[in-house]
């Protein structure tokens, strides 16, 4: 039995989901897995990890007492942990914290064990327009700073020594400009979704309560918000633009306060509530029945991410369910939807006029678009490549 090393040292958000699904794939194909990463850190949830317990052929490895809880580990540290555990394959579930790792086998004349692949969520630089100076100012650091430039490394010295046999990457937008990188399909959560289905039918009061505040607001605008409020994700922009257009705002998912805004959230949530434009769930829900209510409660999907340039699962999920997004026209999430014609995108000065066209726009003009990119997005096309990439094969 081969052995395969899924290193993650930190397991909070997306990268709990990640392991599960990679190790499915690994269990299908007959390895032994380690799991590397921190498990000693609290995690709000465990859900994925629990359904690993009691598989004789998985192992954890606590990488605390590794320097940064394993994101610090050094390439001697790292052959060592190969070495003992007999590892054939690692992967790197994040392999943008890795880089300075990856570029270290030059410097030592060493390398990792076996066959390494790596998985890539920010290559964000490829967005970032620098000007003239700031060229000038990148080459006259990268004498001191080579060693863990991402620019470099996947411009340069990955293609040219090859120091990870695969390179995944969630953007395709990245993979179009790099030969030497495969694009990996973002349906993680759909893949663990497939494998374990959690029904939560007592969260499904949830439904008749939303129906009841739709009817009593039946004339409005609904703007929906998944998941947990984030400034990145533009929660507070969301809920002053519910305010200004006398709009309904529909939150599925925990609230909390600690969070720092460009808007002052009570304040807007408080006028939103006092005139019974506000419905919370603040609740964490898991029951797909009840998520897929919520975002079919919604015609368009309006998604203000802040100065962000990667994928985004909740666009994913209402592209699952047909339903077109409009987002800021830059990173990856622009570039698909302006490629696929999966909603709208907007930039600083649009937002208004593109938000109200959107609006205005039927959904079913989308549909065929929408359906077409998610053949490409499926969860088979995910486990190929995976299941390609491990066995060194040409997809």
């Amino acid at each position: 039995m081969k052995n395969a090393l899924i290193f993650s040292p930190s397991f909070i958000g997306h990268r709990q989901v990640y392991v599960f699904v990679l190790s499915q794939v690994l269990i299908k194909l007959g390895y032994r897995i380690y799991i590397a990463g921190n498990f000693s850190a609290k995690l709000s949830s465990t859900f994925y990890f629990n359904r690993l317990k009691g598989n004789n052929n998985i192992f954890e490895i606590d990488t605390t007492e590794i320097p940064g809880n394993g994101l610090g580990i050094n390439i001697h540290e790292f052959i060592e942990l190969q070495v003992k555990y007999a590892i054939d394959l690692t992967i790197f579930a994040e392999a943008d914290n890795h880089i300075p790792l990856l570029i270290s086998q030059l410097s030592v004349h060493k390398r990792l064990k076996g066959r390494t692949i790596g998985i890539f969520l920010r290559p964000f630089y490829v967005y970032q327009k620098v000007t003239a100076i700031n060229k000038l100012r990148y080459f006259k650091w990268l004498y001191t700073e080579w060693k863990t430039d991402t620019r470099l490394f996947h411009e340069f010295l990955n293609p040219q020594f090859h120091l990870i046999n695969e390179s995944l990457h969630l953007d395709d937008y990245f993979v179009s400009k790099h030969r030497h990188t495969k694009w990996l399909p973002d349906v993680f959560q759909q893949f663990a979704d497939e494998i374990v289905l959690e029904e939560q039918s007592e969260q499904r009061h949830w439904i008749d309560k939303l129906d009841a505040f739709k009817e009593a607001n039946k004339d409005c605008i609904f703007l929906l918000y998944f998941g947990a409020p984030q400034d990145r994700r533009g929660y507070d922009f969301l809920l002053k633009l519910a305010v200004d257009y006398k709009a309904c705002f529909v939150h599925c998912g925990l609230r909390n306060n600690w969070t720092d805004y460009e808007f002052d959230i009570n304040e807007l949530r408080g006028k939103l509530e006092s005139e019974k434009k506000l419905f919370e769930t603040n609740e964490y829900i898991i029951d797909p029945i009840t998520i897929e209510y919520f975002f079919k409660a919604v015609g368009h999907l309006i998604l203000p991410y802040k100065n962000f340039y990667g994928s985004s699962g909740v666009m994913l999920q209402a592209l699952v369910y047909n339903i077109p997004v409009l987002v800021p026209d830059i990173g990856v999430i622009g570039y698909r939807v302006k490629k696929y014609g999966l909603g709208y995108t907007y930039n600083n000065g649009s937002f208004e006029k593109q938000f109200l066209c959107f609006l205005k726009t039927p959904t079913e003009m989308f549909s065929k678009s929408i359906e077409e990119y998610m053949k490409m997005q499926s969860v088979q096309n995910l486990n190929s490549v995976l299941i390609n990439s491990i066995n060194g094969e040409a997809s």
